[in-house]
């Protein structure tokens, strides 16, 4: 992997290091299960409030709005940011839990 330098030495590279954090979100209609990636030191309140209009999830699972019934499974979604209601860390998917 190649690495890209300023002219203060530091040092600039193509990949962004992230940590996977099972969430749960709630929109109108659905309920979603799954994954958003937060740079380190960076909390779901930060993903919440950037100024970008799509939040990505990955390992999605869309459900009915109970969280009963699963409809959809797909690697990677592009949520609408005005379409959450709630999000939670899902609790069930932590490590050591």
């Amino acid at each position: 992997m190649s690495s890209v330098y300023d002219n203060k030495g530091k040092s600039f590279t193509p990949v962004v290091h992230t940590i996977a954090t099972p969430v749960i979100i709630q929109t109108p209609t659905n309920r979603i299960k799954g994954n958003l990636h937060l740079r380190e030191a960076e909390r779901i309140k930060d993903v919440l409030n950037a100024s970008e209009d799509y939040i990505a999830v990955t390992d999605a699972i869309v459900m009915d709005g109970d969280g009963i019934a699963k409809i959809y499974q797909t690697q990677f979604l592009a949520l609408n940011r005005t379409n959450v209601i709630w999000v939670i860390e899902d609790s069930a998917k932590q490590p050591n839990s």
